[in-house]
């Protein structure tokens, strides 16, 4: 399952980005909400509802990264289409 960039709403493997796809700093950087390696340093126009969905997630459940992904999947799986706009 997948989490979301807070910023930018890049989809990123929940095992892989804790476990090996980020380096200490980028890993620091997502899970605060600050970036991920693919915004890190662009600027974002338009934030996706995914990132905002995924900030307000973070917010209400904290630390539990396989609770975050399994209710953005549950998220998407509802919201079809409007979960990628």
């Amino acid at each position: 399952m997948d989490i979301y960039c807070q910023r930018c709403g890049e989809p990123w493997d929940a095992y892989g980005a804790r476990h090996g796809d980020m380096d200490a700093e980028e890993r620091y950087r997502f899970f605060r909400g600050i970036d991920c390696p693919c915004c890190h340093g662009k600027p974002i126009e338009k934030r996706p509802f995914r990132a905002e969905l995924a900030a307000a997630l973070t917010d209400i459940l904290g630390d539990d990264i396989d609770g975050l992904a399994s209710e953005m999947d549950d998220a998407e799986y509802l919201l079809g289409s409007k979960f990628w706009e």
